[in-house]
């Protein structure tokens, strides 16, 4: 109990808030390796960045094969899936800049696009999670079929969560309790296109006046009930991603035991691995 007492006090201190890290490795090094390669955490980055952008093309030439290509911009699906594309798309070229030009330095404040990244990942592991449980057990069940391919629909409202996830347990950085407000401002702008498309006129492919059945601006009172829940959510998704990242910690200390290779830090990593 002292343990978690002394972590939570550790977490909501505000400086938590900030992107402040010291071992720069944690960017580019799995928990999961003994070595210091980041050879096999940019190679499994690189698949996970090629799947995401398979998906991404499938989905937007299926749309544009339908003549449906402006409604493909108006799902928070298709939202959260760019942002996952992004995120894979950073952590690749985190890895690869390590790989070719050396370790990154924390001395001062880390790189703007490890920050960029870290941004990214907060708001895509959860928003993941969120687009999968919502679309399974909302959407689905109410017979909304976004892509219209079962296939593809599997593939965006399921694999993304399992490339999240993936991502997340070969990641090392950690994941700050204080953090899960990059998620909720990302929801947020989301919900501001939302209404303004609504009272714009805007319609889904159907010719409703909403994108989303359970929210419709013409009821504001359930739907802001469930905007107010799904917020709910995804914080509580937030301190579940926060609860994976610290158990595969502890598990990947225990199950392995990383020794230091004795190169220097001071080489580009692909020098250190020859």
């Amino acid at each position: 109990m002292s343990a978690v007492k002394k972590y939570l006090k550790e977490e909501t201190q505000w400086k938590q808030l900030g992107f402040e890290h010291l071992k720069s490795p944690d960017f580019y090094l799995s928990p999961w390796q003994r070595n210091r390669s980041s050879v096999p955490l940019l190679i499994f980055r690189m698949f996970l960045f090629l799947g995401t952008l398979a998906i991404v093309i499938a989905s937007m030439v299926y749309y544009i094969q339908n003549a449906m290509y402006r409604f493909w911009f108006i799902y928070l699906t298709h939202w959260g899936l760019t942002v996952i594309l992004l995120t894979t798309g950073f952590a690749t070229a985190v890895s690869a800049r390590c790989h070719f030009y050396g370790p990154l330095s924390a001395e001062f404040c880390l790189p703007w696009y490890v920050k960029t990244f870290w941004v990214l990942y907060n708001i895509s592991v959860p928003i993941g999670f969120l687009i999968t449980i919502f679309y399974w057990s909302v959407l689905y069940e109410a017979g909304i079929e976004e892509e219209m391919n079962h296939g593809l629909d599997v593939a965006v409202h399921a694999l993304n969560s399992v490339i999240v996830f993936l991502l997340l347990i070969t990641s090392k950085h950690p994941s700050r309790l204080l953090h899960f407000h990059h998620a909720i401002v990302f929801c947020f702008i989301y919900l501001i296109f939302n209404l303004i498309y609504h009272f714009a006129g805007g319609k889904n492919p159907d010719g409703d006046s909403w994108i989303y059945p359970v929210i419709d601006w013409s009821k504001p009172g359930v739907t802001i009930g469930i905007v107010a829940c799904v917020a709910l959510l995804l914080v509580i998704l937030h301190m579940i991603t926060v609860g994976l990242a610290a158990a595969r910690d502890r598990i990947a200390s225990r199950v392995l035991h990383p020794t230091d290779s004795g190169k220097t830090e001071q080489l580009p990593l692909r020098q250190q691995q020859a």
